[in-house]
């Protein structure tokens, strides 16, 4: 009886075996399979482990000049360092700083209007800095035969108009952190420099200008 036993359990033997391998085939072999045996034998040796493959690495992506935008979108290579730039990787162009809003007469200048005469001086009072914008509220006075004074309007301009023939001083009141930068010589003023300035009856000039700056 127990030589029976022991020839069923060798002719068994081989039959287990197979039943425990994969009937799929091995799933994933990569080397290293006898590390990874089970606890019962060999029945799971053959299958090895799959080991996730890592993802290529991408591309690097170029920025030549490390301004933040890569070279194949880079409209402007070669950026100095720090140099702030827009999305196409060009410079971004910083705007002027604003000037102080214009300053009002504060009622001290008015338009003197016609005095008397048929002649005529006009100019502007302007920022001396580009883009030239004028400077609205600047006082203008004119002293010759009749003393006259103007406000300038909203583009700098002003105008004396019904003026007396004969020869005048046109000078400006600066204001207040402001420096006159133009005219640069002519008749002395309270603040800078004027222009001395000839009409005729019935004559006008014009672009009798002030430039002015803030300091």
């Amino acid at each position: 009886m127990r030589a029976l036993i022991v020839v069923l359990a060798l002719v068994a033997t081989p039959f287990v075996t197979g039943v425990s391998q994969s009937t799929k085939g091995a799933n994933c072999i990569n080397g290293q399979s006898d590390q990874h045996r089970s606890a019962q034998g060999t029945a799971n040796a053959h299958k090895g482990v799959c080991k996730p493959q890592d993802p290529p690495s991408p591309p690097p992506v170029l920025d030549t000049d490390q301004d933040g935008v890569p070279d194949a979108l880079d409209s402007c290579p070669g950026t100095a360092l720090g140099t702030t730039v827009d999305a196409s990787g060009c410079p971004v162009q910083s705007a002027p700083p604003p000037q102080p809003p214009p300053p009002t007469s504060g009622g001290a200048c008015v338009n003197s209007g016609p005095a008397g005469g048929t002649a005529s001086i006009d100019g502007q009072v302007f920022v001396d800095a580009s883009p030239w914008p004028g400077l609205q509220g600047w006082c203008v006075q004119a002293n010759g035969p009749v003393s006259v004074t103007a406000v300038t309007d909203a583009s700098g301009n002003y105008l004396f108009s019904g003026l007396p023939a004969g020869t005048y001083t046109v000078c400006e009141t600066v204001q207040a952190a402001w420096h006159q930068t133009f005219p640069a010589s002519g008749p002395s003023c309270p603040n800078g420099f004027g222009w001395t300035i000839s009409v005729g009856d019935g004559g006008g000039v014009g672009f009798v200008w002030f430039g002015n700056v803030t300091p």
